[in-house]
């Protein structure tokens, strides 16, 4: 039984990372990492993706205060501008790194 959960388990890994290492699908959007060094906490995180998600053309956000990074997925032709003047509105200061 030990053999066949350990199997299990060594497959499902193997899924996991090659679907995560998947391209984006769809052609109309855009991956955009962002580093905020002053995102030290939950309620950082609260405002990060709050404000970037009332930014019209930004499909989804994911923000991390251990990593102090936030990653948005947005519509192609999203200025990258308006993510980082609605980060420094909240008086943070974003620096993109990496754009997808």
């Amino acid at each position: 039984m030990k053999k066949i959960v350990c199997a299990f388990l060594f497959f499902f890994s193997l899924f996991n990372i090659s679907y995560a290492s998947m391209p984006n699908i769809n052609t109309d959007e855009k991956q955009v990492s962002i580093h905020i060094k002053e995102m030290t906490c939950q309620l950082c995180v609260y405002l990060v993706n709050k404000e970037l998600r009332s930014i019209d053309g930004v499909i989804s956000t994911k923000a991390n205060f251990k990593d102090r990074i936030v990653n948005v997925v947005a519509k192609k032709d999203l200025d990258n501008q308006r993510l980082l003047q609605a980060i420094k509105k909240l008086e943070y200061t974003p620096d993109i790194i990496q754009n997808q």
